[in-house]
């Protein structure tokens, strides 16, 4: 199969993951934080060891900071419903997925309201003036993608972060699409909260999200349990990373998730990024050439755009188009809304249903383009 759907979960792993995976499986299994056996400080120092490296990898000195959850959209969860009361105002830009735009919502019913701030596609000072348009004297947390998972259009995430940061407002950066194909470093930034999925650019496997807290306010818990620390005090611990990580951890994923990282620092980011963007502006050039195809940004420019490209072909339902495209030519691509009906209304695709989404990973061959790109015009 040619995979091109990467931008709901990266195919193939590395082999670094799947044996690190592998070995948490079969040679250490014990549960991490819940022993004094010797196979459990093994598993509790395998998890350690890949919360040191996401540390590094962001760019952040303490590894305690970094927080392992279910995935991106429980990290987004955390910080949006632990930070915001009744009577606070919340921001998030017009490309959000669901995962941001559903708890916003939800927390309407008890008084909170949010604005929708525009992404200009290539004016990032445009971008900048809509944010600040929507900040209020009650404004408390803004929310938003560091890049769209439909278009692939950046949000000037530091410079939105650093406006924020003048007006006393917390930052939350989305970055399930950006981590691992974009450099973030937190070291001297102004994101004070970056959620991030362990299985798409980081490589690791499914059921692995990170939430990193870079300031020194932590939002209250939403899930209150058994941490291994602190048993015998009834309340939640208040102190990271166990404040948020009750229960039994996805061990065999986050070990894996440490070769998923291992991966792209040595193939790096920049490699990964610039290959990915080349191939996208072969697709692009060759689809804008194809009378009934239709595309909704401009050239993909690296820096606005993410290695990611929507269309439609006229005629033709975009789910058809992709269920053509797996039947008949083995290509797997995604359809639909991809879970962000406001970037779509926000491109004027909401009512069509969608577009057809490709995007490729560090797999990806020329010859993988080319069938794509055959496929494409055949139909």
């Amino acid at each position: 199969m040619i995979y091109l759907d990467n931008g709901a979960t990266t195919f193939p792993k590395p082999q670094s993951v799947i044996r690190k995976s592998n070995e948490a499986l079969r040679y250490f299994g014990a549960n991490p934080g819940r022993g004094g056996h010797k196979m459990a400080i093994k598993a509790s120092e395998l998890i350690y060891n890949t919360r040191v490296k996401v540390a590094e990898f962001f760019n952040i000195p303490n590894p305690s900071n970094v927080v392992f959850t279910l995935n991106c959209t429980a990290s987004l969860n955390i910080v949006i419903k632990g930070l915001c009361k009744s009577g606070d105002h919340i921001i998030i830009s017009s490309l959000e997925h669901n995962a941001v735009l559903r708890p916003v919502e939800k927390l309407r019913n008890i008084g909170v309201s949010y604005s929708v701030a525009e992404v200009s596609e290539t004016d990032d000072n445009e971008t900048l003036s809509n944010f600040r348009d929507c900040i209020r004297e009650n404004t408390r947390l803004a929310v938003f993608t560091c890049a769209s998972n439909v278009f692939g259009t950046r949000v000037p995430f530091e410079r939105v972060s650093a406006l924020c940061h003048q007006y006393g407002i917390r930052t939350c950066v989305d970055a399930a699409q950006g981590a691992g194909i974009i450099p973030i470093d937190l070291s001297d930034s102004s994101v004070d909260y970056l959620c991030a999925a362990g299985h798409k650019g980081l490589y690791g496997p499914m059921g692995t999200g990170i939430l990193i807290v870079n300031c020194d306010e932590i939002p209250d818990s939403l899930i209150e349990g058994g941490t291994g620390s602190n048993s015998d005090n009834y309340s939640q611990p208040d102190f990271l990373p166990d404040r948020f990580e009750s229960g039994t951890l996805n061990f065999a994923g986050f070990v894996g998730l440490g070769g998923g990282l291992d991966f792209v620092r040595n193939m790096g980011i920049a490699n990964i990024y610039n290959r990915e963007m080349r191939e996208i502006q072969r697709i692009y050039n060759s689809l804008s050439n194809m009378n009934k195809v239709v595309l909704y940004t401009d050239y993909p420019e690296i820096k606005h755009f993410t290695p990611v490209i929507s269309f439609n072909i006229r005629n033709i339902n975009c789910e058809e188009i992709a269920e053509v495209l797996s039947s008949r030519y083995n290509i797997a691509v995604r359809a639909g809304l991809h879970c962000a009906p406001l970037a779509h209304k926000n491109k004027g695709t909401l009512e069509i249903g969608g577009t057809v989404r490709a995007v490729p990973s560090a797999f990806t061959t020329k010859n993988d383009i080319d069938s794509f790109i055959y496929a494409v015009n055949k139909l």
